[in-house]
């Protein structure tokens, strides 16, 4: 099964990309950068980014050539929408 999900013709977006020791939430291609995902339900986006920075998501992608940019989103389940978002 391909974990392929596009949601334009131009944006491949990759869910639970499995590393070695992690998993990554949400790996996206877009505009000549790689997006790592982290995200979160009921917890901070500054969570978030600690995890990313905690288990080194990037490594796994290093070889790729791109930019990385890393984004925490954080989910409140109250208003059932995006509580907050940080990228680096």
């Amino acid at each position: 099964m391909n974990q392929t999900e596009t949601i334009t013709a131009y944006v491949p977006i990759q869910k639970e990309v499995r590393t070695a020791t992690v998993r990554v939430d949400l790996v996206m291609r877009a505009y000549g950068k790689l997006y790592l995902f982290e995200l979160k339900l009921s917890r901070s986006a500054a969570s978030a980014m600690e995890q990313i920075d905690l288990k080194d998501y990037p490594a796994r992608f290093a070889l790729s050539g791109l930019p990385i940019v890393k984004v925490g989103i954080s989910f409140d389940p109250e208003r059932r929408t995006i509580g907050e978002w940080e990228y680096v």
